[in-house]
């Protein structure tokens, strides 16, 4: 018997701590509220069918098929025996850095849990088996951020939320190409063979980023914390171009972005694409004909 079920995540950004995350070392995500996907699902007798509505509609389209086929198929069911309803709604936008394949696959794994095939405590990790689907090996760490409601220092699969003392002015804008996870991951993992050395340090550098982002929201606002910050996302950054996952439209929005004031910014998520994350001192200039998202 299947139930009436609806459920919502919704996207995800990174401050610091990308790919070094899959080597044990520490990262920083925050939820993205107005990027949403909601989940409904009708139970009836006729065959399993599923629509979609929002900007990521289309290609929500095979993410969908192959997440709950995948799921089926872990829990050693067949998509065959399924039946009812699906619709999703979503305005994540897909291949950017922003947690749409995570959100699809938090809001599947409570599916599951909701139809009593999987137990709650379960969740994340079978949310997290789900996203292997797309990145050969998840580090949890989009997993948890689609999943808070606030900012997150995640490690080793363990989340405790960041102690804000602030708010920063910071904006997620698209540098208009789209990067692949995967593709991303395994540049990274071909640097570990090819010079084990330098991508040791660029993990350390990594991890260094974090230390400083983290110190600087959880002090008391001051020139200090903010220099800090800055700090940390500065170093963050360089580390994305030590890897050679900054392509060069991704390279002019960062540039775009610091030449009009921006007093940093980082690519968020994989890399070679995506999104990008700014700080400013005040709101940014509405002439750069750019998309900015309030975080």
């Amino acid at each position: 018997m299947f139930y009436d079920f609806e459920t919502t995540t919704h996207g995800k950004w990174i401050l610091a701590g990308e790919h070094a995350v899959l080597r044990g070392h520490g990262a920083l995500v925050f939820p993205v509220p107005e990027k949403k996907l909601t989940l409904r699902y009708e139970p009836s007798s006729s065959d399993l069918d599923a629509d979609y509505s929002g900007s990521s509609d289309a290609d929500m389209h095979l993410l969908f098929w192959s997440v709950l086929e995948h799921g089926q198929h872990l829990l050693g069911q067949s998509l065959n025996k399924l039946t009812g309803h699906f619709h999703l709604e979503c305005n994540i936008p897909i291949g950017v850095g922003m947690g749409a394949s995570a959100a699809l696959c938090v809001a599947m794994a409570r599916w599951f849990a909701a139809q009593n095939l999987l137990n709650n405590d379960s969740v994340l990790s079978f949310g997290q088996k789900l996203e292997n689907l797309f990145h050969g090996t998840s580090s949890g760490l989009d997993i948890a951020g689609v999943n808070s409601e606030q900012g997150l220092y995640f490690n080793q699969g363990k989340s405790t939320a960041i102690i804000q003392k602030w708010q920063p002015q910071w904006y997620l804008s698209s540098c208009g190409q789209i990067g692949i996870t995967s593709h991303c991951i395994n540049q990274v993992n071909q640097l570990w063979k090819t010079d084990a050395n330098k991508a040791q340090k660029i993990d350390q550098g990594m991890h260094i980023a974090v230390d400083q982002c983290m110190q600087a929201l959880e002090s008391e606002q001051s020139d200090t914390s903010l220099k800090m910050l800055v700090k940390g996302i500065q170093e963050s950054s360089k580390c994305f171009y030590q890897w050679g996952l900054v392509s060069e439209n991704l390279h002019q929005h960062l540039q775009l972005l610091l030449e009009h004031n921006a007093l940093a910014a980082k690519p968020t998520g994989s890399g070679s694409g995506g999104f990008v994350i700014s700080l400013w001192a005040q709101e940014p200039p509405s002439d750069l004909g750019i998309e900015f998202i309030r975080v």
